[in-house]
């Protein structure tokens, strides 16, 4: 039987078999089309990713490291550079590619010699690390050094250069501090792995601080080194307000203080009166930023050196970091009274035309509480010309212990001011259960309560500027790599304290205590200055300790800027309890920087209230305050957190 052949042409000519394959190639085609365009998407959408990581995997990272940030720049006002991080180079030997072959060790070796004066022991210890990709010779070398060895490597003068092989480079930074210990307690400085330590350093650290970038690489057949790099990002540019010529002034005058009297502490405030800028601020002898952990040496009674331990040494870097300004707190004395008269006239306890009667002392539940003279009938204006105690005390009386309470709360005491340092204390005040007619005597002129300088400098400064209350701050903007502005600080009112008409006479009455009053040697020649004069007794008070001070504006009709000037315990029999070491300071500071800051000398001006007479001398040392036990709230002076590390 014969059978019938099939041809395998027909089957695939015929019409159902050919729209079969056309489908099939069909699919097929509009897959690849698919692929093709996914590929094309992906390397368009995530290509450098896949690339890197193809690379990522490709270098070696042994050979490489990771690229440092350049930390940022802290400047003055002016732009004038306080701490920066100059770029140095960490020479790094790879001994397993050196090692390899014996004209690669003479001619690197040779090389490192001209570039470094590498001596041979150094190398030989270099190359004991024969499995070794990675070896530090050197740390913070100069660009020249690198330089030449750089030149070394591309030289023609001969074939050397072909056998110079594993040695590169890293970048690294160094900290430093142009002018030293000026503005020390401000700045800060910077511990290992860029962390900053007190001042604008600690409280900007991560506005300082950058992204670290990378380089990794491998060697090619001829060892010659491959690399990519990823750049590092640079930390932002903090501009201060400080002016480094009136914070050089103030710091070379209190220097003068420290040369002449033996005291405890001394701290100096000049701030903007309109915005809360510090513009300078000076806390005791300052220390080298660039060696921040130097202590001065200690010396025995035969000018032998003692040797501090461990925990001396600790308790005495924490005492030389410190900044007075911000971390201690005080009894403010007679400066508080203005605080109090303007918180009366703003309440209309008072009015600008009060008069008051002193008679040196007043009984209060038994206790005897002084004036330092009898003042007789006296006026508003010559209470604070006189520091009259007895006209404070009735003036207090009037507000009554809430008031007065709230007010000191209002002008910011017992709260932190927010400036932006590290270690700023809050300050005690007398709970209100506690105020009876005796405390609130003594509070009334400044004693049974603790207060920090920048509190008294903002306090002070709204009661003059027509009633405005600024934060303290010491950084005016931040700037990224670009130039941009990232933060700025041109307004940081934080609430209204008095009215203008308030303000006005405090303005007033505050001249003419320069003028004619107690703080008279705080006068500069020529210039309208502003101020009061204070005298605390510290506590245990049987120990007649003080710590006396003077806060003031110029010009004092206008005021432009604020300057606040503490001496903690001058240790001098005639001037313990006398503001003079502060007014004088205060002076000398003043007519060294008034011409610098643009504030100009102006004739004599009269205000409504006139006063012809002119306090004696023995009336400029406020002391006498009453030994009372139940104002005692605050002890030695009140210490806040931070301890060195």
């Amino acid at each position: 039987m014969s059978r019938k052949r099939v041809s395998i042409r027909n089957i695939f000519t015929t019409p159902n078999h050919q729209a079969r394959v056309l489908l099939v190639m069909g699919v097929m085609v509009a897959f690849l089309l698919v692929l093709i365009g996914r590929i094309a998407y992906w390397q368009h959408k995530m290509g450098s990713q896949y690339q890197n990581a193809i690379q990522d995997q490709g270098y070696n990272s042994s050979v490489g490291a990771t690229i440092p940030f350049q930390r940022g720049t802290i400047t003055d006002r002016n732009g004038t550079e306080l701490a920066v991080s100059t770029k140095t180079y960490n020479v790094i030997l790879d001994p397993k590619v050196i090692k390899s072959k014996d004209s690669y060790m003479k001619y690197t070796f040779a090389a490192l010699q001209k570039a470094f004066g590498t001596t041979q022991e150094e190398f030989d210890k270099a190359m004991e690390q024969k499995n070794s990709n990675y070896y530090v010779l050197y740390r913070k070398q100069p660009y020249e050094n690198i330089a030449e060895f750089k030149r070394l490597q591309v030289s023609t003068e001969n074939e050397d250069h072909k056998f110079i092989k594993g040695v590169w480079f890293e970048t690294e930074y160094e900290r430093s501090y142009p002018y030293k210990s000026l503005a020390s307690h401000v700045i800060g400085f910077v511990n290992e792995g860029n962390v900053g330590t007190w001042g604008i350093e600690q409280q900007y650290n991560a506005y300082l601080n950058g992204t670290d970038g990378r380089v990794a690489g491998y060697y090619d057949s001829d060892l010659n080194l491959i690399t990519n790099t990823w750049e590092a990002v640079p930390g932002n540019t903090i501009v201060s307000t400080i002016d480094v010529f009136v914070q050089q002034k103030v710091e070379n005058r209190v220097a003068e203080l420290l040369n002449t009297y033996k005291v405890k502490n001394v701290g100096v405030i000049v701030m903007d009166a309109n915005n809360g800028e510090i513009v300078a601020m000076a806390s005791n002898a300052g220390y080298d930023l660039n060696n921040p952990r130097e202590l001065p040496e200690l010396l025995d009674d035969n000018g032998e050196p003692i040797e501090r331990t461990s925990e001396e040494k600790l308790a005495a870097l924490n005492k030389m970091w410190r900044n007075f300004c911000i971390s201690d707190t005080y009894e403010p004395g007679s400066t508080f009274k203005c605080l109090t008269v303007a918180a009366a006239l703003e309440e209309n306890a008072i009015t600008q035309d009060s008069t008051y009667e002193c008679h040196k002392t007043v009984t209060i539940r038994g206790i005897k509480v002084p004036c330092y003279s009898s003042h007789g009938t006296i006026t508003l204006t010559e209470a604070l010309m006189k520091s009259c105690n007895m006209a404070l005390i009735d003036i207090a009386n009037k507000l009554g212990k809430s008031v007065f309470r709230y007010y000191q709360t209002h002008f910011g005491l017992g709260s932190k001011t927010g400036i932006d340092l590290p270690g700023e204390a809050v300050g005690v005040l007398m709970d209100e259960t506690k105020i009876n007619e005796v405390e609130l005597a003594t509070l009334s002129f400044g004693q049974g309560f603790n207060v920090t300088m920048t509190q008294m400098a903002a306090a002070y400064a709204s009661i003059v500027n027509g009633g405005y209350y600024y934060q303290p701050h010491v950084v005016r903007q931040i700037l990224n790599a670009e130039g941009a502005t990232v933060y700025d600080a041109s307004n940081l009112l934080v609430r209204k304290t008095v009215s203008a008409e308030t303000s006005e006479f405090m303005r007033n009455a505050t001249y003419m205590t320069v003028k004619a009053g107690t703080a008279t040697p705080a006068k500069v020649e020529g210039y309208l200055v502003g101020g009061k004069t204070g005298t605390a007794q510290k506590l245990p008070r049987k120990d007649y300790k003080y710590v006396v001070s003077f806060i003031g504006s110029v010009p004092a009709n206008n005021p432009q800027y604020i300057i606040y000037v503490v001496v903690d315990e001058v240790d001098d029999a005639k001037l313990y309890n006398s503001s003079r070491p502060a007014t004088e300071l205060t002076s000398k500071i003043l007519g060294d920087i008034l011409p610098y800051l643009h504030v100009y000398p102006a004739g004599d001006i009269k205000y409504g209230v006139e006063y012809t007479g002119i306090i004696e001398d023995d009336e400029l040392n406020e002391g006498g305050v009453p030994d009372l036990e139940n104002t005692e709230t605050s002890g030695e002076n009140t210490q806040s957190s931070g301890k060195a590390e």
